[in-house]
């Protein structure tokens, strides 16, 4: 099994994110990507939250931190509906305004989430790291989740990590780059960029234009 990651520290967090702010500056993506350690910063999204009140205090922080960042990824789009909370699909996962796609993730105290206009998609996932570089389990996982997001819903599939060829971990000394992982049933493998610093992995895909669902 693999270890959970200790909570790092503010100081910690707030190195891990300038750090990922300064590599998402330098990736080629057409996304507005918002990345916070303090969601009250951002602009609030109104009420209500189709979140249960007897959920844990941990879970409605997580739901607030990903909806108030969601929101200022569609802000930064340009989306005049950025401010409205997000509906929940049947899925769960976030229902973006009509013409957008986006993703968010949280973990290990920061939020991380991507707006795109249709027909691009985007998926990105983030986790905290339980040593110096990712462990296969931890990279497979991180880079699944990011290609799953992406996809969904154009492959209806549920979520089968055996479906997602992902390459083995990159040397311990990199630091950032491009996979390619291969989904079952999909044409071609999709490009999923990387970053792991300062405690954490963060991985992002952008599809393009997808091409029709097999």
């Amino acid at each position: 099994m693999t270890p959970h990651p200790a909570q790092p520290s503010a100081a910690d967090l707030d190195a891990a994110l300038h750090a990922l702010r300064r590599h998402l500056r330098g990736w080629p993506v057409s996304s507005a990507i918002c990345l916070s350690r303090q969601p009250s910063d951002l602009p609030d999204v109104p009420p209500p939250f189709p979140l249960p009140a007897h959920a844990p205090t941990r879970r409605h922080h997580d739901w607030h931190a990903g909806r108030r960042c969601a929101a200022h990824a569609l802000h930064l789009l340009g989306h005049p509906d950025a401010l409205r909370p997000l509906p929940r699909t049947p899925g769960g996962a976030p229902d973006w305004p009509a013409g957008t796609h986006g993703s968010l993730s949280h973990a290990g105290g920061l939020t991380v989430a991507a707006a795109t206009r249709a027909p691009q998609r985007v998926g990105l996932d983030l986790e905290p790291l339980t040593g110096p570089a990712p462990d296969a389990r931890r990279w497979r996982h991180v880079l699944t989740e990011s290609a799953f997001k992406a996809l969904w819903p154009l492959r209806q599939d549920p979520l089968d990590p055996a479906h997602f060829h992902a390459p083995p971990p990159p040397d311990p000394t990199r630091t950032q780059g491009v996979a390619d992982v291969h989904v079952l049933g999909w044409p071609g493998p999709l490009q999923v960029r990387w970053v792991h610093t300062h405690g954490f992995l963060l991985a992002l895909t952008l599809l393009p234009a997808p091409p029709e669902a097999p």
